[in-house]
């Protein structure tokens, strides 16, 4: 058995011996070295309608003792730093207070915004403002106003600093009746670039 496992071996070593010979030919390499990947970043604040930039700030709207047709305007400005582009849009929190259903569905909003130079502070008395009023983002009522970044218009905003300065309008239409007499109507306004 000796005998017949003794050519299988030296078989074996030819073999690893014509593999090797094989593998000493030229050859040569190259290397693309330190390849890495990094993020970019969002980062909204607002002005509150002041002077002062924050990722949270105090209502803009704080009306009182309102009656139909009365209206207003304010405006506020809002700031990407971040490094990415992205598309900014503003939409509603949930609406709350006393009868909020039925005044919210009478109290009519158009939002309206302009992209401004990052040395801009368009405050809320709205000085400084230079884009529309008819309402070119949105047009409605409070309550039918968009309460989700997919349902809301916005605008492209290019990665850096970047301001947008937004009017908001409201009215208390001239129809609304009894039924929302001292009736109260709270959300947040919210913007969110993707």
């Amino acid at each position: 058995m000796l005998r017949a496992s003794a050519p299988l071996a030296a078989l074996l070593v030819a073999a690893l011996l014509v593999w090797q010979g094989s593998n000493a030919a030229f050859s040569a390499t190259t290397d693309n070295t330190g390849d890495a990947w990094a993020t970019g970043n969002l980062l909204l604040e607002n002005n509150g309608g002041g002077t002062v930039y924050a990722g949270t700030t105090s209502a803009l709207f704080t009306e009182s003792n309102l009656k139909p047709g009365n209206s207003g305007v304010k405006c506020i400005t809002v700031q990407s730093t971040g490094s990415l582009a992205g598309n900014l849009r503003l939409f509603r929190g949930a609406i709350t207070g006393t009868n909020s259903a039925a005044l919210s569905a009478v109290l009519d909003v158009t939002i309206d915004a302009v992209a401004v130079p990052a040395s801009t502070n368009v405050q809320a008395n709205c000085t400084g403002y230079t884009g529309g009023s008819g309402g070119a983002l949105y047009n409605g009522t409070l309550s039918a106003m968009p309460s989700t970044y997919a349902a809301s218009s916005g605008l492209a905003v290019a990665g850096g600093t970047q301001r947008v300065a937004y009017r908001i309008g409201w009215t208390l239409n001239a129809s609304a009746g009894n039924t929302v007499q001292s009736s109260t109507a709270a959300a947040n306004l919210m913007w969110e670039i993707n």
